[in-house]
């Protein structure tokens, strides 16, 4: 059964194109690497052995696979919890477990980078959902391994007024 939606976004990371041309573009190197060495050839007066290559290859399939995953944020607010996830990895958070949510004012280095990350800020442990480039929203979690939940967003105020109100009632 779909609950009705009170929000949903889906903010793109523009980079992940990019970054998984170059994966694709590694892999099928190592895959030629591999198929050269089987039929014969020499890599170079001391070639690596033939499963280096082919685990090199397998190693850079699963980085291309692991990046389509990352390649945007999902955000969904229905009337029974808040979602947000890179594809399979999502965080699901009920009403009962939210306390309170505002704007984020920390620096986007502050988190490292892009993707799932952890860290303290202000003595409270967060699990941050990390869009380069994007504004982040703050949810003050009532009980769980995390104080806050961080996350990215291409709308803040709406994705807020849309929280607070959900809280209030």
């Amino acid at each position: 059964m779909n609950e009705p939606e009170l929000y949903s976004e889906a903010v793109p990371f523009k980079l992940a194109r990019p970054i998984v041309g170059v994966f694709v573009v590694l892999s099928l190197m190592f895959l030629g690497m591999f198929i050269y060495q089987m039929e014969g050839g020499s890599l170079g007066g001391k070639p690596a052995p033939d499963w280096y290559y082919l685990v090199m290859f397998v190693v850079f399939v699963a980085f291309t696979l692991l990046m389509f995953n990352f390649d945007k944020l999902k955000i969904l607010v229905t009337f029974s919890s808040i979602t947000v996830g890179y594809g399979r990895f999502k965080r699901v958070m009920s009403w009962e477990d939210i306390s309170d949510c505002y704007a984020d004012e920390s620096s986007v280095f502050s988190y490292g980078g892009y993707g799932i990350r952890t860290g303290r800020v202000n003595g409270k442990s967060r699990l941050v959902y990390n869009v380069l480039g994007g504004e982040r929203v703050v949810l003050a979690l009532k009980k769980g391994r995390f104080n806050e939940f961080v996350f990215s967003t291409n709308d803040p105020d709406a994705v807020m007024n849309v929280i607070k109100q959900r809280i209030r009632e």
